[in-house]
């Protein structure tokens, strides 16, 4: 009878044991080293269903979490497969597998040297990352003798010809298999000779260079040199843009697109458009403290890339219907009012694209001081009131519909392309903008939403208040109102009609003879001396000292984690306010009876400050880890003849204006090392760099 109620037990179970399936997908599936692959387990036949990861071989060939989540190794296993199994918690006999390949890195081309080759036989040097042995480099297409010497490094032979004598040759790197693929970074060579005459002074090219670029290299300093400002911008408005990676040829965090930012600062093409779109980005701020994966931050990022040198008015539209703005600033599903449930409309965003991103609190005259009534107060831009009636035009608006997919009231987070409308969650009722414009009842979200932000850009506050921060982080903390009125002026009109041309504004930045008057004159001494002189922030330094220091870089870098210490980590300001506030003024005990702007000496304390020293020292007498590398050779030439030492340092990094002060302690330090090895003239300039680009009329950039 026991053995019978057992029985009767088990079949009274086993019905719902035996329809128990698992299915995993991608299935077949591959992944490159230094990405990741995610997958899925379906689990049908009982409502348990939750699945236990597993995989062969266990060790040595890369990693999977509890969620499914596949890490390769750092480098091709041998053999590169991988059997992945997802098996039943509810069914532990129940499993299923995939055979999963792996495949070689993607590669990335940081740099290459020399950037110009001769007409004829020559040889250059790649540097990157995620090399393989096999590795072929390719000029322009055509590939190349190539050398594997590291991860990091190829180098290569060819040969050019005489008709292509001034052309810019792509280089690119292209794996082998399994997995073969082609880097998609910006990097080229000019066939010929790149210097010509020059027309400008070095002293004009390096000043330049540090409000128009990451600083000055030797290449671009001579370039500028022979082709003039006006040339140089032109060029760079048409530069392509150097690329942030595909999030799909990345882990699953951001630090390979910090390590990109690096990498495209040191050796980008594109100086101006980087420089611009770090600015932009700086304003219109998303923070990676939240916005913490690639997917979410790449794309925003590339929004600032392309719109750097566009109009404003096309800015503030791909910014606002941003998916990854719309998460940040609660945008995005943003429900109209709900009476029965007594909600109503999000205000962040209609607030803060206001208050930070285009108008401020205050109005402004043409030259960015403040409008004051009969009392002597400043008038605001918005009340409340305002505030809610923008919330209501932003709702409706939801993450873009995958492919594939059918839009819903709240679509899953998705951040390829702009933000879609759900016109049933749309408030239509009438809204009252600014300057009492009235939006009738009735509209759609793409009506409200384009007549709202044509509202904002043609206040008269936009020109002001973006062209006098784009001054301070090109140029310099204190612009005069009468430079603010001449930049604010070209925003208004490029002179043939247009408002809000990026790319005038951004000439009329940087030409305005105040951003010019310390190209020739002497170096300033006071703290009035410039009015637009300003502290380089951590991520600029870092940059700049590389560029002038022929540094290469690639994407294994971990100079984020040195701009951290220095107080800024890059991508994450703490709050939608930013790094800094623009309006920030320096202790006035710093600077008795001078009123001062300085907004990234917010970001300075007496630990920061000892932070720089200390990653001065690492980048001159020790190593910035992986990723990074400087060659002191051209000033180590040098160490023999302390004057031309000195001048070599103050060309580079003090746009040949060293005061002489600091040529005279360079030189009593240059000397007091004696001796005439090649170790010893290394030494030397080792010392007198330091010295240099520690101090202070270094790390303000007048």
């Amino acid at each position: 009878m026991g053995n019978r109620l057992l029985l009767a037990s088990l079949c009274a179970f086993w019905p719902a044991y035996a329809q128990v399936t698992v299915t995993v997908s991608p299935s077949p599936a591959s992944v490159h080293v230094g990405t990741f692959l995610q997958f899925a387990a379906k689990v049908s036949g009982t409502s348990t269903t939750g699945v236990s990861w597993t995989m062969k071989p266990a060790t040595g060939a890369g990693s999977i979490s509890t969620g499914g989540r596949y890490t390769p190794p750092a480098t091709l296993p041998t053999p590169n497969t991988v059997t992945v199994t997802a098996t039943s918690t509810a069914s532990p006999a129940t499993s299923a597998s995939v055979t999963l390949t792996i495949l070689n890195p993607y590669p990335t081309l940081a740099s290459v040297n020399p950037t110009s080759i001769p007409v004829g036989s020559f040889s250059i040097t790649v540097n990157g990352s995620g090399f393989v042995p096999g590795a072929q480099v390719l000029n322009g297409g055509t590939p190349m003798e190539t050398v594997y010497i590291s991860p990091t490094r190829l180098t290569a032979s060819g040969v050019s010809f005489p008709v292509e004598a001034g052309w810019k040759i792509p280089i690119a790197v292209k794996n082998p298999d399994p997995g073969s693929a082609t880097s998609t970074d910006v990097v080229s060579v000019v066939v010929g000779p790149s210097s010509g005459p020059h027309i400008l002074g070095a002293n004009v090219a390096a000043h330049f260079l540090d409000q128009a670029a990451f600083g000055p290299d030797v290449a671009t300093l001579d370039h500028v040199e022979t082709v003039g400002l006006e040339e140089y911008l032109k060029e760079q408005f048409a530069a392509p843009i150097s690329p942030y990676p595909d999030p799909a040829t990345t882990g699953f965090g951001i630090n390979q697109v910090q390590a990109r930012f690096f990498t495209n600062a040191v050796h980008g093409q594109d100086q101006l458009r980087q420089r611009v779109a770090f600015a932009l980005g700086q304003i219109f701020v998303v923070s990676a403290i939240e916005e913490n994966t690639p997917t979410q931050l790449v794309p925003y990022l590339e929004i600032l890339q392309k719109d750097a040198f566009a109009n404003f008015r096309t800015l503030m539209k791909d910014v606002t219907l941003s998916p990854t703005m719309g998460e940040y600033l609660d945008m995005r599903n943003n429900d109209k009012a709900d009476p029965t449930r007594d909600t109503r409309a999000n205000e962040n965003y209609a607030r803060e694209l206001m208050q930070l991103f285009t108008i401020g609190l205050s109005q402004l005259n043409l030259d960015g001081t403040p409008k004051l009534d009969s009392n002597g107060n400043a008038i605001p831009t918005y009340d409340q009131t305002t505030i809610q009636n923008f919330a209501k035009v932003y709702t409706g608006w939801t993450y873009p519909t995958k492919p594939g997919a059918v839009l819903r009231i709240h679509n899953p987070a998705y951040y390829i392309g702009p933000m879609v409308p759900f016109e049933s969650n749309h408030d239509t009722t009438s809204k009252t903008l600014l300057n009492g414009l009235v939006l009738p009842a009735g509209q759609t979200a793409a009506q409200d939403l384009e007549a709202a932000l044509d509202n904002i850009f043609n206040h008269p506050n936009v020109g002001p208040f973006i062209g006098k921060q784009l001054i301070q982080h090109l140029v310099g903390s204190n612009p005069s109102p009468a430079y603010v009125a001449r930049v604010a002026s070209v925003f208004n009109d490029n002179g043939s009609g247009v408002r809000g041309d990026l790319q005038a504004v951004i000439r009329a930045v940087l030409l305005d003879p105040e951003a010019r008057q310390g190209d020739n004159g002497p170096f300033a001494g006071g703290p009035t001396d410039v009015p637009s002189a300003h502290l380089r922030e951590p991520v600029f330094v870092i940059a700049s000292i590389l560029r002038g220091l022929g540094a290469w870089v690639n994407d294994t870098n971990n100079l984020t984690a040195q701009a951290a210490n220095l107080g800024q980590t890059l991508f994450a300001p703490p709050t939608v306010f930013n790094y800094f506030a623009p309006s920030y003024q320096i202790p006035a005990d710093l600077i008795p009876g001078t009123a001062l702007l300085g907004p990234e000496f917010q970001l300075d304390s007496p630990s920061n400050s000892v932070a720089r020293f200390n990653l001065v020292n690492s980048m001159i007498y020790g190593n910035l880890g992986q990723g990074a590398a400087i060659d002191l050779t051209p000033f180590s030439n040098l160490g023999s003849n302390p004057p031309a030492l000195v001048d070599a340092i103050s060309q580079i990094f003090m746009d040949g204006q060293m005061p002489p002060k600091v040529q005279t302690a360079l030189l009593g330090a240059i000397n007091a090392i004696t001796g005439t090895s090649a170790a010893v003239n290394k030494a030397r300039a080792q010392a007198a760099i330091y010295l240099a680009v520690s101090s202070s009329y270094y790390n303000v950039e007048h």
